[in-house]
């Protein structure tokens, strides 16, 4: 299993990049500048007030109240009140309030009509997402076969959502609370990918892929991408925070 390991200082965000680590969160104090270069696949994220650039292809997901500067090709995802300014040819995705201040080359991926995107960006509206469930599903690129769609889940160590449901490997959890609509509650949450899923449980440290009828599927609209079923319809698996498939000890 993979653990996110927390660094407060350059220093530290370094030695973890040397040292290989998949999972990195940024949790600097105010006022503390931290530079992300380009580092294979880790997956780099800013909390809290922390301040980080992003240079080359790295890719940096920001919450609460961090800032980033994105430059070169680097890629930003923005939620809460997140603030993102982006110059060359960097990607932004914003969800929630977040603030974008976009150059003219800045491909800005807007997902919330409450952030907030200034600047001679590229804005790409994504706040129209369908509500038809195999629409839903081709949007966001979920892999769907015998009309069942791979959707992911993010849980603690043991197995168990915020929300007190058990999505231990190999169960098929199901709702008590279902509600046939497209709003959030009344129903088994999931999103697009394990990252989307760390959104709604920021102290994640396993994540499962599960197999959801495409036919009980509801998109819930708004902010980062999510939505619900009934019931999952094949047993859950253990991934990576990249969707990579791994083995657990029981």
């Amino acid at each position: 299993m993979t653990d996110p390991i927390t660094v407060t200082t350059q220093a530290e965000l370094d030695a973890a990049i040397a040292a290989g680590a998949r999972v990195i969160d940024i949790r600097s104090e105010p006022g503390s500048y931290i530079t992300v270069r380009a580092c294979d696949s880790t997956t780099v994220t800013a909390y809290d007030s922390a301040t980080v650039t992003a240079y080359d292809s790295a890719t940096v997901t920001a919450y609460d109240s961090a800032t980033v500067t994105a430059c070169d090709s680097a890629t930003v995802t923005a939620c809460d009140s997140a603030t993102v300014t982006a110059c060359d040819s960097a990607t932004v995705r914003a969800y929630g309030s977040a603030t974008v201040t976009a150059r003219p080359r800045v491909a800005v991926h807007c997902h919330s009509r409450r952030a907030t995107i200034v600047g001679g960006g590229v804005i790409i509206d994504h706040t129209q997402e369908p509500t038809d469930p195999d629409a839903w599903c081709a949007y966001h690129g979920i892999e769907v076969a015998d009309g069942v769609a791979t959707v992911y889940k993010a849980v603690g160590d043991n197995w168990i959502s915020p929300h007190g449901t058990s999505y231990a490997p190999g169960t098929l959890p199901e709702a008590a609370d279902w509600r046939d609509d497209n709003d959030c509650g009344g129903g088994l949450h999931f999103s697009p990918s394990p990252a989307e899923a760390t959104a709604y449980h920021r102290e994640a440290t396993r994540w499962l892929a599960v197999g959801v009828s495409v036919a009980d599927l509801r998109p819930i609209l708004g902010d980062t991408p999510k939505c619900k079923a009934p019931r999952v319809a094949t047993p859950c698996r253990p991934v990576t925070i990249d969707g990579d498939p791994i083995e657990v000890q029981s």
